[in-house]
């Protein structure tokens, strides 16, 4: 599965591509809204984990734009700052899982094991 980490903490974002590609997938990171836009142009992902607070957009608005690229791809948003107001915004918005920062690695793996189950990540392997 092509997994794209949207979070603007790089050591963070470092880590759980690592962790990502140990799980046997492929990850890519950016650390704004506007380099996720232009990797998601660029490049077929089944997955994006997305930080709600980038640096130049809230994270949850990139939705929309990434499935006029890629309609069938999907959403794991992430956030240190809950509340129950944006939560409810940002589960409106249909995403898979909506988590909160801090998160065990256990925890993510645990999610995207669970997306694999469901068939995400191998449309784009059945076309090829």
């Amino acid at each position: 599965m092509n997994i794209l980490i949207v979070e603007n903490e790089l050591e963070l974002a470092q880590v759980i591509a690592k962790n990502i590609e140990q799980w046997g997938h492929e990850a890519e990171t950016a650390g704004t809204g506007k380099e996720a836009l232009g990797k998601v142009r660029q490049k077929e992902f089944a997955l994006a984990l997305i930080d709600i607070f980038l640096p130049d957009v809230k994270g949850h608005e990139l939705i929309p734009q990434f499935k006029e690229v890629w309609p069938d791809m999907w959403f794991v948003t992430m956030t240190g700052y809950n509340t129950r107001e944006l939560e409810l915004e940002v589960r409106n918005m249909r995403v898979a899982y909506y988590m909160t920062k801090p998160f065990e690695a256990f925890a993510l793996k645990a999610v995207i094991d669970h997306m694999g189950k469901k068939g995400i990540g191998q449309i784009k392997e059945l076309r090829d």
